[in-house]
């Protein structure tokens, strides 16, 4: 089974806030989430792709 984050442990990894992963994700930057009961959730492709996407942004 993969490892997925929740946007608290998303947010603590990158060191950001929540107000700016929404944001990011009203800018469409943030990393696609999906739904896991009441909670959403970031699996660790989305994560990879999000990084690499960002990583050629700055580029």
């Amino acid at each position: 089974m993969d490892e997925s984050f929740t946007i608290n442990e998303f947010c603590a990894a990158e060191k950001i806030s929540r107000a700016f992963f929404y944001k990011l994700q009203a800018q469409g930057k943030a990393p696609r989430t999906y739904p896991l009961g009441s909670a959403r959730r970031i699996s660790r492709e989305a994560y990879a792709e999000w990084r690499s996407a960002r990583e050629i942004e700055a580029a």
